[in-house]
């Protein structure tokens, strides 16, 4: 019950009232639509679903706001500031060897693989925010058993806590920010919104990766003491995250059906070719970094090529979304070919030719997931999209274990940069199959622009 003089500040003159007394006649309703000036000091019964809704829709938007506001954040401290110096490190302290440091890689992948659906799952039925907090804490474990442990069984603990936190990373950002921009009905900025998040996470990043290998000379332990600050301070800012109300129960939980997910559109052939590609992009990354130290590069210069990279990136980030605009075949082809570049410049054995075609790869690298996760977010009309995301990390995942070992067993019965080459010949032979594959899969199945409602230019 509310009175008519509490009601001044409502915008709507009309509303559905009691009458007053002297009103009601025999014959009529006792309620009925009156203007508030004609009445005073009389009770007022009105529907409060329409204010209530309008209180959680505002609600809804201001953590969605919020949640993209901090997403950088996230980025930015979720980035392994270590990772020119991990492979290094434990070569020089932790008595690996190359054929070991592939199958640290290919351990990190079957954690992965084990863990990426079902922590994606997580957060699609628990909560984004909550995945974000958990992979944190796990990170920070990690970094933490790296500075404390330094046998070869503390580092593969370290790893696998480190697999399991990036795990719980692995799509829960990007499912977050897509329920902020579904709240905002501005779903079409997605690709928009992932660019610009990581271009501005890049600046910070560029900063920390140039700086943190200058302190291995000082202390080599100190740059897993700086990584787990950095994921403390993440989950500082994710405690301020919480997540929008979505259309879907987390009452139980239960593993999904996900042969709908392969099968509703054929995609064994592209999955298959693309998973493999996008590990050709990631498993080799530590052996590039030992090719730099071994062609000449200190290992302080490693952090600037990665700083450098991270700097191009933030500068090509807020154009990112414009490759949306192309045509399909061509972004497939600039996809490819920034892949085979740099094993071509490995093989050439020059420092400066593969510290910058490793720059040209990391800052495009960091974008291209995202258009083909607006593809397939367009494809597949689920709430399960966390689910979707990780299992596209799946895909890779699922490479990324024989392929470590492949790339260091040939590097160890070859050299370096024969080995290098070696693998850029198999990048180059299987390119033509991902590249068909992909402009089959996305012609039979079209995907609506995301600056629009057409499909996309295949051809």
């Amino acid at each position: 019950m509310v009175y008519a003089r509490d009601l001044k500040s409502l915008d709507s003159n009309v509303m559905r009232v009691r009458a007053p007394p002297s009103a009601q006649v025999a014959g009529t309703a006792s309620t009925s639509s009156v203007s508030l000036r004609n009445v005073s000091r009389h009770e007022v019964v009105w529907d409060t679903s329409a204010l209530y809704f309008e209180n959680f829709h505002m609600n809804q938007l201001q953590i969605a706001n919020r949640n993209i506001k901090l997403y950088v954040f996230i980025k930015i401290f979720a980035k392994r500031v270590f990772l020119p110096l991990t492979a290094l490190y434990f070569i020089d302290f932790g008595g690996f060897t190359i054929r070991d440091i592939g199958l640290l890689s290919a351990f990190f992948s079957v954690i992965q693989l084990l863990a990426e659906v079902p922590t994606g799952y997580f957060a699609d039925r628990i909560g984004r925010v909550a995945s974000i907090r958990v992979g944190a804490i796990l990170a920070a474990s990690a970094t933490t058993i790296y500075v404390l442990f330094h046998s070869k069984t503390g580092i593969y603990a370290g790893v696998m806590l480190e697999a399991l936190g990036y795990s719980f990373f692995g799509g829960a950002g990007e499912a977050m920010i897509h329920d902020a921009l579904v709240v905002k009905k501005k779903e079409h900025e997605y690709t928009k919104i992932l660019s610009r998040t990581m271009s501005i996470s890049l600046i910070a990043n560029a900063i920390l990766i140039t700086f943190v290998p200058m302190t291995y000379a000082i202390d080599p332990t100190y740059q897993f003491i700086i990584g787990t600050i950095a994921y403390l301070a993440l989950l500082c800012f994710a405690l301020f995250m919480h997540d929008v109300k979505r259309s879907i129960s987390v009452v139980k939980l239960k593993v999904p059906d996900f042969s709908k997910i392969v099968s509703k559109r054929n995609i064994a052939i592209f999955g298959l070719t693309f998973g493999i590609i996008s590990a050709l992009y990631t498993a080799p990354s530590d052996m590039f970094n030992v090719a730099l130290r071994e062609y000449g590069v200190r290992i302080d210069l490693i952090g600037w090529i990665y700083g450098l990279a991270s700097v191009l990136g933030a500068i090509i980030g807020p154009f990112i979304h414009y490759l949306r605009k192309i045509k399909l075949s061509s972004y497939l082809m600039l996809d490819l070919i920034m892949l085979v570049i740099v094993y071509v410049s490995a093989f050439t054995g020059s420092a400066m030719i593969l510290g910058i075609s490793i720059i040209l790869a990391i800052s495009f690298w960091r974008y291209r997931r995202i258009i083909y996760q607006s593809y397939l977010l367009n494809i597949y009309p689920t709430n399960y999209k966390a689910t979707l995301i990780s299992t596209m990390n799946n895909l890779e995942q699922l490479n990324s274990i024989w392929l470590p070992i492949f790339i260091t067993f040939t590097i160890f019965h070859t050299s370096t940069r024969v080995g290098l080459g070696l693998i850029g010949l198999f990048a180059i032979l299987i390119s033509p199959v991902f590249y068909f594959a992909s402009l089959k899969f996305f012609h039979r199945n079209p995907v609506p622009i995301a600056l629009g409602n057409t499909a996309p230019d295949i051809v």
